[in-house]
């Protein structure tokens, strides 16, 4: 991959962003590398890979509040990295993750356990890609979620997440424009758990391009196929519309 543009982020990222459509309308490759149930801590080895072979001109990065600035388990972000243990930069997200990492790392077994009868399918029957990197869904959410009011309560963030968002900004800086977003949540009503990334990209002076609670999205039921993901067709009225905010940014 050598593509100029790149999309990072959670499966919200993956389903969203449609590849093509931001190719043929800002005349640059582009390729979604977002991966399900992963956040900053992937997204940043995958930078750190990608950055030694050369330099993307941009960075959408959706950013999903549990996998990117909340508390959780950073452990489950590891596995994707596995397998890249021994590039540059690598091993020192294991050892800042999880110290005992260290130590099963010994072992060329641990890194593939579990995941060997897939690896062999993969070669054997290896699956195209034929959306770069876009899995659209073509369902529509047929339930009415329980509506839930705006929460005032304090939200609980990562440290660590937040410092690998910082050091994903200082990697970039002077080479690679980064830019936040946050896509549409269905009926989302208050977008206060971002208030640390905007401080973040306030500071560093990058841009967080925030549809989170949009109403042109938001209340359309048929946009998505659940509560927190777009189909897509929510996907290409979504990519199309920030187009033209994403050639601000770059103008």
């Amino acid at each position: 991959m050598t593509d100029e543009m790149i999309i990072f982020g959670s499966s919200r990222a993956m389903h969203h962003y449609d590849p093509a459509i931001l190719s043929d309308s800002l005349g640059m490759t582009c390729y979604n590398c977002a991966r399900d149930g992963n956040g900053i801590i992937l997204m940043y080895g995958v930078h750190k890979m990608l950055a030694r072979r050369y330099t993307p001109r941009i960075i959408l990065y959706e950013v999903t509040p549990s996998f990117d600035l909340t508390t959780g388990d950073n452990h489950t972000f590891l596995p994707y990295l596995k397998y890249y243990y021994d590039r540059e930069g690598i091993d020192s997200i294991f050892w800042d993750i999880d110290a005992k990492e260290r130590i099963k790392m010994c072992s060329s077994i641990y890194r593939y356990n579990s995941n060997v009868p897939q690896l062999v399918m993969d070669n054997v029957h290896p699956l195209q890609d034929v959306g770069n990197g876009y899995r659209p869904v073509d369902k529509v959410m047929l339930y009415e979620p329980e509506e839930k009011a705006p929460s005032d309560e304090a939200f609980e963030y990562d440290g660590k997440k937040l410092e690998y968002l910082e050091k994903l900004i200082r990697e970039c800086d002077g080479k690679t424009q980064l830019v936040f977003f946050a896509s549409p949540l269905y009926k989302a009503r208050s977008n206060k758990v971002f208030a640390p990334l905007k401080a973040l990209a306030d500071q560093y002076g990058i841009a967080f391009i925030d549809h989170y609670c949009d109403t042109t999205f938001t209340l359309r039921r048929d946009y998505f196929y659940d509560s927190a993901h777009m189909n897509r067709v929510g996907a290409e009225a979504y990519t199309k519309a920030i187009v033209k905010e994403i050639r601000e940014v770059l103008d």
